[in-house]
């Protein structure tokens, strides 16, 4: 069965990696160079035991053939290739459907090692058309696990190139759309975080991307994405850049309510935004957010509950705010 879902992710990854190795134009010799090393990691991470000695050996052998393989044997234009395939096997190795790292422990090869060199590399550049196509490879998916910094990671390959300030209004949005399309498929919000780094980089010329996240939805329905959309779709300016940039401000706000009582500078920021944004407008939204007050905790399909922590702060903030207004 384990070996089933092996060649089921193989077979998968190596359909997309034959798109994303035309689009970004490698070379025959260099994908089959590439695809060997992977093949090798896929066969160890199948084959490797408990033993912690056997496992760092692993580790060692990989992480000496792929340094040959990027120092010598392929072209450097093919790291941007190999980057985000890194990614997408560190996500599948943190996610169930293969076999877990607690049994096969290559994460500090993949996430603490080979990605956070590439994510860093200057030198491994994307054009807006390349970072597409990457997106478009990175977007679909068994599970979005939330220990592999998968979402963090591709943000990271962005914002470290200024991939995004290079590209046309179209391409921003195209980009982003498969970003998002990634977080509309995790099974739990842990947080906002991923989602709020893409507010920032909204800019008043971005009207069809400020519309689809006043659509924005999650397919698990959790209560902090309804809060946010509940947010999006309240009337708060006239001009659609200025409600924007307005909720953005809100969103960030509402999510630091934590504690019993409002911290000091909770308080600093209420006053902030109260010089800034009507009263009546703050209470607005305030009583949007607590119609979720039943979304504290978040109930999966076979049963177990979570709690859902962003929502409890956008209501405690809520709170807060109704009973000084």
């Amino acid at each position: 069965m384990m070996d089933d879902k092996y060649l089921i992710f193989k077979k998968d990854e190596l359909a997309k990696s034959r798109i994303l190795a035309r689009e970004l134009a490698i070379s025959e010799s260099d994908f089959i160079k590439i695809q060997n090393w992977f093949d090798l990691l896929l066969f160890k991470h199948k084959e490797s035991s408990s033993d912690r000695e056997e496992q760092l050996k692993t580790e060692q052998d990989l992480e000496i053939a792929f340094n040959e393989l990027i120092s010598s044997e392929i072209e450097r234009k093919s790291y941007k290739y190999i980057l985000p395939k890194l990614l997408n096997y560190n996500n599948e190795f943190n996610g169930a459907f293969l076999r877990s790292l607690y049994v096969a422990r290559l994460g500090a090869l993949l996430r603490d090692n080979l990605i956070a060199k590439l994510v860093n590399d200057k030198m491994t550049v994307y054009s807006p058309e390349d970072f597409f196509h990457t997106t478009v490879y990175l977007k679909v998916n068994y599970f979005i696990s939330p220990n592999s910094n998968f979402l963090e990671d591709i943000l990271k390959i962005e914002h470290v190139r200024g991939i995004l300030i290079q590209a046309t209004i179209n391409e921003k949005f195209s980009i982003l759309k498969n970003i998002l399309h990634i977080i509309q498929q995790k099974t739990f919000h842990h947080d906002i975080i991923c989602f709020k780094k893409i507010l920032k980089l909204v800019s008043s010329k971005d009207v069809a991307l400020i519309d689809y996240l006043k659509k924005f939805q999650v397919e698990n329905q959790q209560g902090c994405y309804k809060i946010l959309n509940g947010i999006f779709n309240l009337e708060i300016a006239e001009d659609d850049w200025d409600d924007f940039e307005i909720k953005v401000q809100l969103i960030n706000f509402f999510d630091t309510g934590r504690g019993a009582n409002p911290s000091a500078g909770w308080k600093k920021k209420f006053q902030e935004l109260s010089g800034t944004i009507d009263s009546k407008k703050l209470l607005l939204t305030a009583n949007t957010v607590l119609k979720n007050d039943n979304c504290k905790n978040f109930e999966f399909d076979y049963g177990a509950q979570w709690g859902d922590d962003t929502a409890k702060r956008f209501l405690k903030s809520a709170q807060w705010i109704r009973a000084i207004l």
